[in-house]
């Protein structure tokens, strides 16, 4: 795609909204604007398709496929199902379902991220998205009507800007928001393995450590992932692997991530959103990283259109809402993983992360924005 305008000079590409980052929360954003009519620009990094770890969610992760137009895709791209998670204790082996219904088992995914995302970018497409990458963003200058975005590809004129980096989060760093942290450093290392191994191709494992934890799961066609967490020691490698992984033939090299438990205490204004790993961080014991990445991209989407409704007082209100919706699920995540030692915590958060999500009505909101009326590309401006 040709970009005019390389870097930061020249004449300002104007659009309603820009998103940095094309994840989950940054897509799931930008096609939440689309519906209604704004200009959207997605930023990223990286061209697609681009490695991503894997991620597991919950079968009611269904409904916001279907709220999002992409449930058929998700359907047809054959990612790795399972019916529940393999618990072993002192070689025990519990098996936790997710449920059923009229005899017909309840069904999770392991979403292979470059497929995923794949699919919600042909989606913000559809809906009139512009993607452009490689693009890195360089500064974002502040007045009170428009952002100026200055970027590798040109320079961006915008009402709002959403920040979908991730960890990384580009724009919390950049205006020095202040982030809070709620445990001590936690660092998850993860790699993946090819091969075949019957005792892990059904369902997910996870094994409590006396220190942490340890997560194994088929991702994608004969290629397993497995993730440790240890709450001491972190500065240490990884243990030798164990339960079924280490006769797997090894696949690149180890990595790790930051977990540490934190928010962003300003996760939205008028002008900004952060959603996704943007504004929050927990490690992937709270079991809906990624639900909790569209929720918040759907949410988000909603109170931008708000904003641009043109009444400060609406837009007010939904920034508030935003902000309260984003602190109340991080805490009570926050509580009741501090209740459960190390040993529970992926046990309960297994069967209980779907209801946290909808105990918020600003979230169950989120999820039926169809009939939102479109406010108009350019509309205030």
């Amino acid at each position: 795609m040709r970009i005019g305008n390389r870097g930061g000079t020249g004449v300002a590409m104007k659009c309603d909204v820009v998103v940095l980052g094309a994840g989950p929360a940054g897509l799931v954003t930008a096609i939440g604007c689309a519906e209604r009519g704004l200009d959207v620009r997605v930023l990223d990094r990286s061209t697609f398709p681009r490695p991503s770890v894997g991620e597991a969610v919950h079968p009611g992760a269904e409904v916001l496929f279907e709220r999002l137009g992409v449930a058929d895709r998700v359907r047809k791209a054959e990612f790795v199902r399972h019916t529940g998670i393999w618990i072993k204790r002192q070689n025990k082996h519990e098996f936790i379902p997710f449920g059923e219904t009229a005899g017909c088992a309840w069904r999770g995914f392991q979403l292979w991220r470059p497929m995923f995302d794949q699919i919600l970018l042909d989606r913000a497409k559809e809906l009139g998205c512009e993607f452009l990458a490689p693009c890195v963003p360089c500064e974002v200058v502040r007045n009170t009507r428009r952002l100026k975005l200055v970027t590798s590809a040109g320079t961006f004129e915008t009402k709002v800007v959403v920040d979908g980096t991730g960890r990384n989060r580009w724009l919390a760093r950049r205006w020095r928001l202040p982030i809070r942290a709620f445990s001590p450093p936690l660092v998850a290392r993860y790699e993946y393995a090819e091969g075949h191994s019957s005792d892990l191709d059904e369902n997910p494992l996870f094994v409590p450590t006396r220190d942490g934890w340890e997560w194994i799961a088929r991702v994608h066609k004969n290629l397993y992932q497995r993730i440790e967490l240890r709450h001491t020691q972190n500065e240490a490698g990884f243990k030798r692997p164990s339960n079924g992984f280490d006769g797997l033939r090894k696949v690149g090299r180890p990595r790790g991530a930051d977990v540490t438990w934190s928010i962003v205490e300003h996760s939205a204004t008028l002008q900004y959103f952060l959603v996704g790993d943007a504004a929050v961080v927990l490690d992937p014991s709270s079991s809906h990283g990624i639900f909790r990445a569209l929720s918040s991209g759907l949410l988000a989407a909603n109170c931008i259109t708000q904003v641009f409704r043109g009444e400060k007082r609406l837009g007010d209100a939904a920034v508030a809402g935003y902000k309260a919706w984003q602190r109340k699920w991080f805490l009570q995540d926050v509580n009741r993983m501090r209740k459960f030692a190390p040993t529970r915590a992926h046990f309960t958060f297994a069967r209980s992360g779907l209801a946290i999500a909808f105990a918020s009505g600003e979230a169950a909101k989120a999820f039926d924005t169809k009939s939102t009326r479109s406010v108009g590309k350019g509309n205030g401006r």
